[in-house]
């Protein structure tokens, strides 16, 4: 083979790679763009600056508390109507992770996919799209429940 052909090679190589990286990397900026603005959405009627979690104040204008804890959520169901704020309070020992169902892919409804809470911590989100939805915990998906939104 020349030398002509192997630098061809070369730079096709280079240049398949590059365009891999490239689309890789911007797929992971779009997640994390849409994870913060699903975070700064949720939080929105705060004027919280920790993202995470949400203060005492915030809690006070959910309209509706879900509880998580060693033993699953409670309540089992929760009705709320569209445009409301919910709390998801983490009494539990260990992290957790509020999504939507189904595990793991989190699709029926993108508002209740609102991530990981601290043990102790509490986290609001506003649910826009109304239906009757599941929702676990994705690093314990046997603990569910529902949430209707009128």
């Amino acid at each position: 083979m020349s030398n002509g052909k192997k630098v061809a090679i070369v730079i096709i190589v280079l240049a398949v790679l590059g365009a891999g990286a490239y689309v890789l990397m911007s797929g992971k900026d779009k997640s994390s763009d849409k994870n913060s603005s699903q975070t700064s959405s949720s939080n929105s009627s705060s004027n919280s600056s920790d993202s995470s979690s949400s203060n005492s104040s915030d809690t006070a204008k959910a309209t509706a508390t879900i509880t998580y804890s060693d033993s699953g959520f409670s309540p089992a169901t929760t009705t709320v109507k569209a445009g409301d704020t919910v709390a998801i309070k983490n009494t539990s020992s260990s992290e957790m992770q509020f999504n939507s169902n189904p595990h793991p892919t989190h699709t029926d409804d993108p508002d209740l996919n609102v991530g990981t809470v601290a043990p102790g911590q509490t986290q609001t989100f506003t649910v826009t799209q109304k239906g009757t939805f599941g929702f676990h915990n994705h690093f314990n998906p046997s603990d569910q429940a529902k949430i209707t939104i009128e």
